[in-house]
């Protein structure tokens, strides 16, 4: 009796559904790769996404859909970005409907983090950045004198702050998704973390992501006040950076950078979209902020990448919007875990 009673609670939870109420208060962040694919996803979708949080990134349609520009302009060099070009990319693409409105970008909430012991993407590339944003009147802040490495900074979860190796996750003494997420929401986040709780972990599938290089499901973050149709809850997206995904670190990405001990406390949702390898485009599993998904091989041969019309754009979208309209068929970490 006693079994079948223990067979019939793990079915029972294994089963339920469960409900996510979020708001229109959606923003997001990344590091490196992530952060580029952050600030596309802000732009493109200025309307809908209220502000980003970039980690060791640069402006949008920075590489300007050439991986050797990608490499050098706005990795390891870092000067000779084309803002004014860049400028003009958005206002021509804005008149097409490719990418919204960018006057919505004006008063946006920014935040920007480059480590002093950044080798990967040069810190001058995060000050433009912040010279993008400043020439759309955003209301940015700027974190750029940590001793940290090509890292997403945590009080204490990861490697040495100043190294550069995975999980590219490093102990600075500093939380930077707090502080990202207190800027990017100021009347939402006031309250210090709490603590994770991994029964508030699920998977959320991801339409159409094999087109994408993208994995068939993403990570979605909902503390217990937000599992109701009736929460109202904020929405934070946050994009991995390369050899990130799960294949190289596990879940350490969804579970050590921080966020979710601010979405405990704060009643915010946290998604985690997932990008994956592909030999040939994207050896390194790094989101396409160049142009990889545009193309036949590692050269693009067109540039929507970087526009709503962009393949990963539209599956990240999608999702969001799933998750927005009550579709999202959700599926708790732990409980596949009891089915395993």
């Amino acid at each position: 009796m006693k079994l079948l009673v223990s067979i019939l609670a793990i079915f029972l939870a294994v089963s339920a559904a469960v409900t996510v109420g979020i708001s229109d208060d959606i923003t997001v962040s990344g590091l490196s790769s992530g952060a580029f694919m952050a600030v596309q996803m802000h732009v493109a979708n200025s309307a809908t996404i209220k502000g980003a949080g970039v980690f060791a990134g640069g402006p949008f349609y920075c590489a300007q859909g050439q991986v050797a520009t990608a490499l050098t302009t706005c990795m390891s060099i870092g000067t000779g970005i084309n803002l004014a070009g860049i400028k003009q990319e958005i206002s021509t693409q804005a008149s097409k409907g490719k990418v919204d409105d960018p006057s919505n970008l004006s008063g946006s909430k920014v935040f920007v983090f480059s480590g002093t012991a950044d080798s990967t993407v040069n810190p001058n590339v995060n000050h433009a950045t912040v010279d993008f944003y400043n020439g759309y009147n955003a209301d940015i802040k700027e974190k750029f004198d940590l001793n940290a490495g090509h890292t997403m900074p945590t009080v204490d979860k990861g490697i040495s702050c100043g190294s550069t190796q995975s999980p590219y996750i490093g102990k600075c003494d500093y939380n930077g998704a707090f502080e990202a997420l207190k800027h990017l929401h100021p009347d939402q986040v006031t309250n210090e973390p709490g603590s994770y709780n991994p029964s508030n972990l699920f998977k959320v599938t991801q339409s159409g992501a094999s087109g994408a290089i993208m994995g068939s499901q993403a990570y979605l973050y909902v503390p217990e006040k937000c599992q109701s149709a009736e929460a109202g809850c904020s929405l934070h997206v946050v994009f991995h950076g390369c050899q990130q995904t799960t294949a190289d670190i596990g879940e350490k990405y969804e579970t050590d950078t921080g966020y979710n001990e601010v979405a405990e406390t704060n009643d915010m949702v946290i998604l985690y979209p997932q990008a994956t390898k592909q030999i040939l485009k994207n050896p390194n599993g790094c989101w396409d902020w160049w142009g990889y998904t545009d193309g036949t091989s590692f050269l693009p041969t067109s540039k929507t990448y970087h526009t709503k019309e962009g393949k990963q754009m539209k599956v990240v979208k999608s999702t969001i919007d799933s998750i927005s309209n009550g579709t999202a068929k959700l599926t708790r970490v732990e409980d596949e875990l009891i089915k395993e």
